[in-house]
């Protein structure tokens, strides 16, 4: 990851904190071809609670576009399975 943002809240002024009193990092990490190794090392940090690969969690995905469209994912995991 080439650049780390510390997540700013939209309606307050600083960053914004989990209910645990934790800041959120957003990083882009681009095309993920091992996200089970990404996911333990991140996690291997210090200081790091959680993260949000969800790694092995859905054999589906939804996203909501623009145009109120939705497209479907399926996990390639689960299609050889």
């Amino acid at each position: 990851c080439d650049n780390p943002v510390l997540r700013m809240a939209m309606a307050k002024a600083g960053p914004v904190i989990t209910d645990n009193g934790n800041f959120i990092i957003d990083a882009n990490f681009g095309l993920i071809h091992d996200p089970d190794n990404l996911m333990r090392k991140i996690k291997m940090l210090t200081g790091v609670v959680e993260v949000g690969l969800f790694v092995r969690l859905a054999q589906i995905a939804y996203f909501g576009n623009e145009n109120g469209s939705v497209t479907e994912k399926k996990s390639v995991l689960y299609e050889t399975e």
